[in-house]
C-alpha cells in the first residue's frame, strides 16, 4: 500500500493510505520550469531587465514598449514571438539554438494536416521508415519496412522541401531543410503552426536568429558568437522540468528516470513498482481527450486482470520500444 501525504488548501497536512496511486498529473507545470543556465547564473546579475519563463507572461502590458528576446523554437516560443509584436513590443528577436520542422495546418495550402499525419495512411508511412512499434504493429508491417526503408527517404525529402517552400524557409541557418528529418523531429518537437510567425520574419517585425545567449550587459545579452541583442525582457519559451520528488529515493531509484524519460511498460506501468501508474503525465500524444482516455480504459483493465502480462513480458516490451525509439527519435523526455 502507499501513505501520501496531503496538505489541504488550508494548510493541514494528513496521511492517507491507499492501494494504489495513479499520477494524473499531466505533461507541464507553471511550478517547475525549465530554464537555461544563464537565467539564474551570476552573468543574469548584470542585465536590468526581466528574465520570464513563458508561464509567468499573462499580460500585454508586460510586453508594450519593449524590447523582447524570445528564446527557444518550439511552439511556446514561436506563440510568444509573434503575440509580443501583436502587444505592441519595440522590437522583438527570436532566438533559436536549432531549427525546427513546422508542419503547416493544410498540406500544399489544400489538405488538412491532419487527414496525413493522423491517419493510418500516416501511421504506416512513418512505420515503413522507422519499421514496426514492437506490440502494436500488425504482421505485415515488418514486410513494409524492407521495402519502406529504401522508398520512404526520398518521399519525405520532398515533403520537407514543400513544408520549407510553404514556411519560405528553404535555405538559411533558420530553415531545417537539410539539417534534420521532418519524421524525427516531429515526434521530439512537434508544433503544427499557421503562417503567422512566416508573416512576421518577412515584413521584419519579428527578427529570427540561431544563436545560444553566452553573457549579458545591463542593456541586452551577448551571444555565443559575440554578437549583442538590445533587450529589456527576455522570455525563455523553454518547456518545462519533470519532478517526481513526491516520491521517496527508494521508489525514485527503482523508476530509474533516464536522460530521456521515463520508460514505462504501456506508456503506463513501472515495471519495477506495483500498484504505481502513470495516465497523462508521461505520454505525449496529438489528442489528450482520446490518448489519455484510451490509456485510462487499458490501465482498469490491466489492475482489474482483464489484461495479464508478467513482469518479464513488460521488461521485455519496454527493453523494445526503448531500442526502437531511441534509433530515431530525438533524446527527449518528450518522445
Amino acid at each position: 500500500s502507499w501513505n501520501v501525504k496531503i496538505k489541504t488548501t488550508n494548510g493541514k497536512e494528513e496521511d492517507n493510505h491507499f492501494d494504489k496511486v495513479v499520477v494524473a498529473s499531466g505533461l507541464y507545470s507553471s511550478d517547475n520550469p525549465s530554464l537555461p543556465t544563464w537565467a539564474t547564473g551570476e552573468t543574469a546579475s548584470d542585465f536590468n531587465g526581466e528574465i520570464l519563463h513563458s508561464s509567468q507572461v499573462l499580460k500585454a502590458e508586460q510586453i508594450a514598449g519593449k524590447k523582447v528576446v524570445v528564446v527557444g523554437n518550439g511552439k511556446s516560443a514561436v506563440d510568444l514571438a509573434v503575440a509580443s509584436s501583436n502587444a505592441g513590443a519595440d522590437s522583438v528577436t527570436l532566438l533559436s539554438r536549432n531549427a525546427h520542422w513546422p508542419t503547416p495546418r493544410k498540406i500544399a495550402d489544400l489538405i488538412p494536416f491532419q487527414y496525413v499525419f493522423l491517419s493510418r495512411l500516416g501511421q504506416n508511412l512513418v512505420l515503413g521508415l522507422t519499421g514496426p512499434l514492437p506490440g502494436c504493429s500488425p504482421p505485415h508491417s515488418s514486410v513494409w519496412h524492407s521495402v519502406g526503408q529504401y522508398i520512404m527517404p526520398p518521399i519525405f525529402k520532398v515533403v520537407e522541401l514543400l513544408f520549407a517552400a510553404q514556411f519560405r524557409n528553404v535555405t538559411g541557418p533558420t530553415s531545417p531543410f537539410n539539417k534534420v528529418g521532418v519524421v524525427e523531429d516531429f515526434y521530439g518537437y512537434a508544433q503544427v503552426l499557421d503562417y503567422s510567425l512566416r508573416d512576421k520574419v518577412k515584413s521584419g517585425e519579428v527578427n529570427w536568429k540561431v544563436g545560444a545567449i553566452e553573457s549579458f550587459e545591463s542593456d541586452g545579452a551577448v551571444l555565443a558568437d559575440g554578437e549583442k541583442v538590445a533587450a529589456d525582457l527576455i522570455i525563455c519559451g523553454t518547456g518545462f522540468q519533470k519532478d517526481y520528488s513526491i516520491f521517496d529515493s527508494a521508489t525514485r531509484e527503482k523508476l530509474n528516470i533516464e536522460s530521456d524519460g521515463l520508460w514505462l511498460f504501456n506508456h503506463t506501468i513501472p515495471t519495477d513498482v506495483d500498484n504505481l501508474a502513470f495516465v497523462g503525465s508521461e505520454l505525449a500524444v496529438i489528442s489528450n481527450i482520446s490518448g489519455y482516455g484510451l490509456q485510462a480504459a487499458w490501465l482498469s483493465k490491466f489492475w482489474t486482470g482483464e489484461i495479464v502480462a508478467s513482469k518479464q513480458d513488460m521488461e521485455s516490451e519496454v527493453s523494445e520500444v526503448k531500442e526502437w525509439k531511441r534509433k530515431w527519435m530525438p533524446n527527449t523526455p518528450s518522445r
